[in-house]
């Protein structure tokens, strides 16, 4: 058999403890999606983001695009998301008619913080926009300050959906409270991604949490194309349209396997983390790596920024680490440097999100990457900047 390079991507799964007995099991199983498996999995997951409510579902996308229509109470709404962002909420938004107001990010972290979130709430007033949404990102397994951005969008009569798809695991203690990703204390609800390369996987799926009784009444209904059983004569009520969003009794089984290795995946991830940082200490001069100091954040990519003076190298570069087996990625391209969206887009804050995009570029991070692959990472990174 070939043997992988695990250099050659930028994150991958890993389910070298997932027990296959138990899945061919299921298979065997009268119900293979939605069942028994997926309830577990949604118990553990409450578990561990201390939140009381959560509803697995097919993927992250469909995550977010069932939070948003829980929460429409009108046909048109405005939603403020960062200008740094994946393009699903982008689509999700084009596709039931919402419009995007896009909020520039903190150059230093990728995200939104509380001055930017200020300054485009100001913009909005002036133009006379009124946004319904917030849907702020923990962006690359960090942790935002969401009890400060909560206690600003209370007064602006903003209502929180948190975008956890890079960080499920992560928990910070940020001005001496334990904030962790999920636990939607300060939000009406957190989304979260289990595609192939996140914190875990179960292979394709998403998951919804949330305090709010009445909420997760309806995400159950919203799952299976709002469809709730009446009687016998009359078997079903179509609650509002939706779509099927259900995730499959196999992939819930995955879900619930690495969960249980959730702890030793961070750890690794961490201790790779700090082996990147220490490696790449001498390279100060032509990049610097995201702030990853936090021992309890569970990093979900490793981010660095090429400075200044070396930004136009940033394509050069991108593929001398090609040629050598190595995987770069960007995330992300700024949502407005997509003109398909420019109809959906009502206001674009972007000054900082475009200095980030073009400094940032991700490296490889997973559970299956080991040091002397960041030993030769870095040797490679210190050849081309010497040379260019």
């Amino acid at each position: 058999m070939k043997s992988i390079n695990f250099r050659s991507t930028y994150g991958i799964q890993d389910l070298r403890k997932v027990n296959f007995k138990k899945i061919n099991e299921s298979l065997r199983s009268d119900i293979i999606t939605n069942g028994e498996n997926c309830k577990n999995l949604e118990k553990l997951i409450c578990k561990k983001t201390a939140s009381k409510f959560s509803v697995v579902c097919n993927n992250g996308t469909s995550a977010l695009m069932m939070a948003l229509i829980a929460l429409k109470k009108k046909k048109f709404i405005n939603i403020i998301v960062p200008n740094i962002n994946f393009v699903a909420i982008a689509n999700i938004a084009s596709i039931i008619g919402a419009n995007l107001i896009l909020c520039d990010v903190n150059p230093k972290t990728g995200m939104v913080d509380i001055s930017t979130l200020k300054k485009i709430i100001e913009k909005c007033k002036k133009k006379k926009v009124t946004p319904d949404f917030f849907i702020p990102i923990h962006y690359a397994g960090d942790v935002l300050d969401i009890k400060k951005i909560n206690n600003f969008c209370k007064k602006e009569k903003i209502k929180i959906i948190e975008d956890g798809c890079h960080s499920f695991g992560s928990k910070k203690i940020i001005n001496k409270e334990l904030i962790i990703v999920g636990e939607s204390k300060y939000s009406e609800m957190t989304t979260f991604s289990f595609h192939p390369v996140k914190n875990i996987t179960t292979i394709e799926g998403g998951a919804i949490t949330t305090n709010n009784q009445k909420i997760y009444n309806l995400l159950i209904y919203l799952r299976s194309h709002s469809l709730k059983k009446t009687n016998i004569a009359d078997p079903y009520k179509m609650i509002l349209p939706t779509l099927n969003f259900r995730m499959g009794e196999v992939n819930a089984l995955i879900g619930a396997n690495q969960i249980l290795e959730l702890d030793n995946f961070r750890k690794t991830r961490n201790d790779l983390v700090s082996y990147y940082v220490e490696k790449l200490d001498n390279l100060k001069r032509y990049i610097e790596p995201l702030n990853y100091h936090d021992k309890d954040i569970f990093w979900h990519i490793f981010v660095i920024k090429i400075n200044k003076s070396f930004i136009n190298k940033k394509l050069k570069f991108m593929k001398f680490l090609k040629q050598h087996g190595i995987a770069s990625q960007i995330h992300y391209k700024p949502i407005y440097k997509h003109s398909v969206y420019n109809k959906t887009i009502l206001i674009n804050d972007h000054k900082y999100s475009e200095n980030f995009y073009k400094s940032q570029l991700t490296l490889p991070l997973h559970t299956r990457l080991e040091k002397k692959d960041i030993d030769f990472i870095a040797s490679k990174i210190l050849l081309f900047f010497k040379n260019n």
